[in-house]
């Protein structure tokens, strides 16, 4: 079986590694508009047929043909052109899975569906952490209950013996924080969708030890556009998604926010035409790659939440389940662990027919949640049920 990773960045590149050494049969053709950073990566995957191909993502008839011999793709690239991929995917007969396109994206995806479903191709949208686990998880909580009336998901991270870094380095794409931050978020609400202000929502959730309880808020996300239209038969009528940061990294991007360094609206600096969110994201950039690490070693735990409310034999019942991942290093690559494995689990599973739905959907219509979640375990992804019935 051979997948195309698309993207050599860090989750592109964790993703191809992970697959190169983790699943037997698969070949890896990476995809990155830099010829040197997808040949430097397909060299590091040791032997197996890897190879790589210079495109940029936006060109699609030329990422058509780049995906030739490929099955699946997983699409690891920014998220402005996860469509630009989708369509290389129709024309090329791939399978297709990205690792989330917020809210606004995930709509637009949507309507490729019927598409994909005529070609007999299955496009999941979103298979990272979250969205991605939060939404199997839902998918196992709701096949719990006869009715559902509403669905919480949520994700926090700890670091307690983490050292203070020598420069900021956040968990994740600088733009997509600020993205989550500055704008307004979109939430299912009494059986609407409701546009939320920037940091709506607060609430304090308590996670799994050594986590505990953190103050967690409305962001930017896809769950409230896929989760709604798969269990509408269950009556769902409130979809929400909070993001609970540490407060110290919270407390900067609210500074940067305030700022105005989220802006995507260009600037004239110098005679020099830069927006803000750009600017702030090649200063972290440079710092990062100029950054002089201690060697201490620490753990980071990352944690996904979903909370189902609803009924079973008429007796209202509380689903929650957790999937805590820990990891360990100098400094521990959580966000790439978190997010890379649940995709690259899943472009298995497309490849080998163990998932499959044609058309374009969320991960809560495709993937057999049970399976998920047994091979995430065998990777160290922790998942622990709690279930309250209120007689």
């Amino acid at each position: 079986m051979k997948i195309a990773v698309i993207g050599a960045g860090a989750m592109g590149s964790y993703i191809a590694r992970d697959l190169a050494h983790n699943e037997t049969g698969v070949q890896i053709t990476v995809i990155d508009s830099d010829p040197r950073r997808a040949s430097k990566l397909a060299a590091s995957l040791g032997d197996g047929g890897h190879d790589f191909k210079a495109c940029d993502a936006l060109q699609s008839e030329a990422l058509t043909a780049a995906l030739s011999g490929t099955s699946v793709a997983i699409n690891a690239a920014q998220y402005d052109v996860n469509t630009s991929v989708m369509q290389a995917c129709l024309r090329a007969g791939n399978h297709y899975l990205d690792l989330g396109g917020m809210f606004h994206m995930t709509r637009r995806q949507l309507e490729w569906s019927e598409q994909f479903r005529t070609a007999g191709l299955t496009a999941i949208l979103g298979m990272g952490a979250a969205p991605g686990i939060t939404n199997v998880l839902a998918s196992e909580a709701c096949s719990l209950l006869d009715t559902v009336s509403r669905i919480e998901a949520s994700f926090a991270a700890s670091a307690p013996d983490a050292p203070t870094p020598p420069a900021f380095i956040p968990p994740y794409s600088i733009r997509t924080i600020m993205q989550e931050f500055c704008d307004e978020s979109v939430q299912y609400i009494e059986g609407e969708h409701r546009v939320q202000k920037p940091l709506a929502g607060r609430k304090r959730i308590t996670f799994p030890d050594p986590i505990g309880a953190v103050d967690c808020v409305y962001t930017l996300h896809s769950e409230p556009a896929t989760l709604p239209d798969a269990f509408r038969a269950k009556g769902v009528s409130e979809v929400c998604w909070r993001l609970g940061l540490p407060p110290a990294l919270e407390n900067v991007i609210n500074a940067f926010a305030a700022a105005g360094l989220g802006s995507t609206q260009a600037l004239d600096v110098g005679g020099a035409s830069i927006a803000p969110v750009d600017f702030l994201a090649a200063c972290i950039e440079r710092n990062a790659a100029q950054s002089q690490r201690e060697e201490h070693e620490f753990t980071e735990y990352g944690c996904v939440r979903v909370e189902v409310s609803g009924a079973r034999d008429s007796i209202p019942t509380l689903i929650a389940i957790d999937c805590m991942l820990a990891a360990r290093g100098t400094p521990p690559d959580m966000a790439a662990v978190i997010t890379g494995t649940p995709a690259s689990l899943a472009a298995v599973m497309l490849a080998r027919g163990e998932a499959a739905n044609p058309g374009a959907h969320g991960p809560e219509s495709v993937i057999p949640p049970a399976l998920m979640l047994e091979r995430l375990g065998k990777r160290g992804f922790v998942t622990t049920l709690t279930e309250v019935r209120r007689r």
